[in-house]
Parts: C-alpha cells; structure tokens; sequence
C-alpha cells in the first residue's frame, strides 16, 4: 500500500516539474519572438524616419547648391544627420546628360556632361541629389522628390527651354552629417546657344534630343513628360530620352469644323444646326448649288442631346460627321442627319499648338526696333469728326490710337505701324483701312483692339495686310472686319477673342482663304443676335487649336472653324465649308516652332565633409 502511494505521488511531481518546464520554455519563446518582432518593427519605423528625414536635408542641399551653382553665395553648410547604418557620399560618376541639337546647316552638335551625386543609401533604399533635383529610389523604381532646373515654356510667349544644369565635382567620397557646398574653381560654362547653332531655332527645322542617364532615369522620364508637349522614350533601365521639335507642319484644312481637344462635343444646347459645302473658285456660295461635301470631327464624344436637356430640333450635316463616340439617347436619332458617313475614329492627330507661330510673328516686328528708327514717331493718335491720317512710312506710336464719328486711319504704301498701346474704333462710319496697293502693310498693336458701333477694319488694294494684336480683340454691336476679294488679310492675337452682335468677319466673295483669324487665347465667345437678321457672319479661316469657343444664339460660318472645343447656347448655326481650302495650311505651310530658344549652361559645385 504505502509503495504503492509513494510510487503515485513521486509521479505526479515529476509532472509537476516538467508542466514548470515546458511553461518557462513557451514563455521565453513568445517573450523572444515578441522582441524580436518589436525590433523589427522598430527598425522598419527607425528607417522610415531617417528616410523622411534625409529626403527633407537632400531638399536643404538642393537650395543650397542652386544659391552656390548660380553666384548667390561662395559656400554653404547643410546638416543631413544620417543615423545608423546608411552609406552617405559622393558619386562623381553617377549619371549624365546629354544634349543633340541637329537638323540645321551646321550638322549635329552634340554636348554630354557628367551630373555627379550626392547619395544616401540604406539597404535597398537610395536618396539622392543629382542634376538640380532629389531622387527617391526603392526595389528598381525611382521618384521624383523635388524637380531639377529644367524650365520649359511651351504656350505663354516663346517656345523656351532653360537648363541650369548643377554638376557635382571635385567631391570627397565619404560624407559625414554635416557637408559644406562650395563654389567650383571652373567658371560655369555656357552649353547652348554655341557658334554652331544660335537663337532662335525657328528658321530650321531643328531637332533637339535630350538623353538622361541616370539610376533615376524613369522619374526623369515622368517629370520630362509633366513639363513639355515633348515625345519621351525610356531607351533602357537607366536612360530615357526627350525629344523636341523645333518646327512643325500644321495639317490641310479638311474640316468645317473641328474640335481637337479630347472633350464633348455637346449638341443638346443647339437648337439647329446645318453644314454644307461650296467652292469659291466657283463664284460666292449663293451662286451655285448646295454641295455635300462638309465635314464635322471632334476629337471626343459627339452628344447629341446631352447638356441643353434635349432642345436639339435638328443637326444636318450635307457630308460626313467623325468622332470617337457617340451618345444618341433612344428616340432622339431622328435628329440627326447625316448626308455621307458617319464614322468612329480613334486615331486623332494632336494639333500643335499655334502659340509659338503666332509668338514668332509678332518678335519679327518687335525686332525692327521701330521706337528707335521709324520715321514718324507720335504719342498717340485721336481722330473725330470728318479727320483722316495717312500713314505713309514706317510708324510708332506711343500710347493709343483712338479713331470715332467718321473719322478714318489710312495704313498705305507699305508700310509698318507699331502702336504700343490700344486700337479703338467707334462710331456710326469710323474707318481703319490697310492699302496694300503700294506694298504689304503690317500693323503690330501691342494692347487690345475693340471695335464697335458701326466702325470698320477694311484691307484692299490687291495686296496682303497683317494685323498683329498682343492682346485681345473685341468687335461688337454691327462693326466689321473685312477683306476685298483681291487681298489677303491675317489678324494674329494672343488674348481672348469677344464678337457680340450683328457683327460681320468676312471676306468679300466669299473667298473664305483671303482672310485668316489665329488666336493663341484661352476663350473666344460669338454671341449673335436672337433672330437670323441679327446674325453673326464670319466668312474665313479661324484657326485657334488651344482655344475653347462658345457659339450663342444665330450665326453663319463659311470657311473652316478649328478649336480645341466647342460649346453651345441656344445655338442657330449655318456651317458653309469651302471646298477651296482642302489643300490649305495654317500659316502657308510655313514650319511653326515648337521650341524657339534653347538655353543651357553647366554649373559646377564642391561637395566635402564639414
């Protein structure tokens, strides 16, 4: 008995001591895992922050160096504070660019600069600066931080690229948590324009390809997309390259109307629409028969209803209408009618804008320096009443030019007049004629031109007349821009277009390719009259790829429209194409720029431990 119960209890503490065991064992397994989980943690949050920390002093250097490069001081200090185990240097040979400029009679020229950078790596994490800008590099993908000094003015003036490039040289390698930026001993050097090529560009059709090389190289690739129009092409894991035209062809003018921008275009505020065609090689477009050959395409989504809330009581289109897409509801489809085809195109030309041809234009008469070296030399000009002023010689006005009642402002026998200031014409028969009989004349007013009652703009004499206004155009109430059928007329502007009223734009004879209207602004509003007496007539060519038009109420077009878009109120609107601009280009064919001025310099900084 007694061995018995010894035996019993003797196992029952042996379970008791192995029970102590394996709970001490558990216990410092999960207390070891959850340390060691914690540390993980705790590093993974250690080196996120320094991350976070080091992006912001790469941004300090950033600043730092850009004052250095460009002469605002000879030397700065930054503190990075690298913490615990990252690798923080000096890479002179991390990355170049390379520029090509070629296409002109002096062949290629070819410029390639090593970029250097400032590095801090941790384990597969990278923070650099190179070429005026911090990278971010993680697992094969890069990003941008802050951009580098690459400045690309594409719509706003001329075409221009800068690049300030910040090289680093000279550098010490390792790097501690203070670094002090310096001042290169080689002067910064001027890349672009050269004695190959000079500025500006635009007399050559030039190509300008810029190649990055770079660990970085696809957030270079990103951020050349988000500041120019330019192609870009990634060549391989560490190069991308940016190509940028210097000049381009603007297609024929095979459209009535086009919209080129990707947008609706949005029928439901119109309430009538028709499109037909004519040849004005023919006689005007009243003399013979209506032609089936116009042509509507928006570069979007055609809603025929969408947007007025289905007043739309007819579109008919004597030729064919080209979208991308369609958007009839159910049991408005009788509202359509379209004569020829009825196509979905996908594959759109992207207009190049006009900003840089008309930019171009307007330089070219600035350049003639007529403030120093015109002839007549006026501080403005006021006519009234029965007064008339011919202009016989190159002219330049300081102030405006104001012309009322019936008073007349003759522009003649070649010559140029610059009026650095407003152009206005009012009155019941005030008058601003170009004379072209003795010569081409030219007219570059540096403000707005507004135009009302019942004033008029007339160009005649067989010739060629261009009208050249940095700003924007207003015609009102039954004033008129027009053309004799012998003479060309081209008005260029850079500001907002406004035409309300009975207002008339045409050429005589409806010879629509004798006067061109292109326009770089954002808006342009036609707002005709609430009957079809009272309509707006425009009988030309209005080119304005980056404009967005309005059209209200009546109106009639005959010529060809483009605009990035269209958009309607209560429109009543007449489209006569002329068939007689199938084979014409905007600007006569003439290359227009799409990079002007070419800018590019080195400037090199010291890189060394504090």
């Amino acid at each position: 008995m007694d061995g018995g119960e010894r035996g019993a209890a003797a196992e029952r503490a042996q379970s008791e001591v192995l029970g102590t065991v394996l709970l001490l064992g558990l216990t410092v397994a999960v207390v070891g895992t959850t340390v060691a989980l914690g540390a993980a943690a705790l590093d993974d949050s250690q080196r996120t922050a320094d991350l976070q920390r080091v992006e912001g002093a790469m941004t300090q250097v950033d600043s730092k160096a850009s004052l250095v490069a460009h002469g605002g001081s000879p030397s700065q200090r930054v503190a990075v504070d690298v913490g615990r185990g990252a690798d923080f240097r000096v890479d002179e040979d991390a990355g170049w660019l390379r520029i090509e400029v070629s296409g002109g009679d002096n062949g290629t020229f070819t410029n390639q600069t090593a970029l250097g950078a400032i590095v801090y790596e941790r384990g597969d994490e990278t923070v650099a600066y190179q070429g005026g800008g911090v990278w971010r590099s993680s697992g094969g993908r890069s990003q941008m931080v802050s951009p580098p000094e690459f400045h690309y003015r594409g719509t706003d003036g001329p075409e221009t690229l800068t690049l300030p490039l910040v090289t680093i040289e000279n550098g010490t390698g390792q790097l501690g948590d203070t670094v002090r930026i310096s001042e290169s001993p080689s002067d910064a050097e001027s890349v672009f324009p050269n004695d190959d090529y000079r500025n500006p560009l635009s007399d050559s059709n030039v190509t300008v390809e810029i190649t990055v090389q770079s660990e970085y190289a696809d957030a270079w690739g990103r951020f050349f997309e988000s500041r120019t129009s330019a192609d870009v092409t990634e060549l391989d894991d560490d190069r991308v390259r940016v190509r940028l035209r210097t000049a381009t062809d603007h297609p024929t003018l095979s459209a009535s109307v086009s919209a080129t921008g990707r947008s609706e275009l949005q029928m439901g505020d119109v309430d009538w629409l028709y499109a037909d065609s004519y040849n004005s090689t023919n006689g005007t477009y009243d003399s013979q028969p209506s032609g089936y050959n116009a042509s509507v395409q928006t570069r979007g989504d055609f809603a025929l209803t969408k947007g007025g809330g289905g007043n739309t009581e007819r579109v008919q289109i004597r030729g064919d209408l080209t979208a991308e897409s369609y958007n009839i509801p159910p049991g408005q489809s009788d509202k359509l009618n379209v004569s020829g085809e009825r196509r979905t195109e996908t594959a759109f030309d992207e207009l190049a804008p006009v900003a840089g041809g008309i930019r171009e234009r307007i330089d070219r008469v600035r350049s003639q320096n007529l403030d120093d070296g015109a002839p007549v030399q006026r501080s403005g000009i006021e006519l009234s009443g029965d007064e008339t002023e011919t202009i016989t010689e190159d002219a330049y006005v300081i102030g405006d030019v104001s012309v009322s009642e019936r008073a007349t402002l003759r522009v003649e026998n070649g010559a140029t007049l610059h009026v650095a200031g407003n152009l206005e014409a009012e009155g019941t028969e005030s008058r601003i004629e170009f004379a072209t009989g003795g010569g081409n004349v030219t007219v570059l007013v540096d403000d707005g031109v507004d135009l009302s009652g019942n004033a008029t703009v007339r160009a005649s004499g067989g010739g060629r007349a261009e009208l050249y206004v940095d700003d924007s155009i207003t015609v009102q109430d039954t004033a008129s821009v027009t053309t004799a059928e012998d003479t060309r007329l081209d008005v260029y502007n850079t500001g907002e277009i406004d035409l309300s009223g009975p207002v008339v734009i045409a050429a005589d004879g409806d010879v629509a390719g004798n006067l061109w209207v292109y326009s770089s602004g954002d808006e342009i509003e036609m707002e005709g009259g609430e009957t079809d007496e009272n309509r707006i007539r425009f009988g030309g060519v209005f080119y304005a790829p980056q404009s967005e038009v309005e059209l209200e109420d009546h109106m009639e077009i005959k010529g060809s429209f483009t605009f990035r878009s269209f958009s309607f109120d209560d429109g009543d609107i007449r489209l006569h194409y002329d068939e007689a601009l199938r084979t014409r280009q905007p600007f006569d064919g003439e290359t227009v720029p799409v990079v002007s001025y070419l800018h590019v310099s080195t400037h090199g900084v010291v890189v060394e431990s504090d």
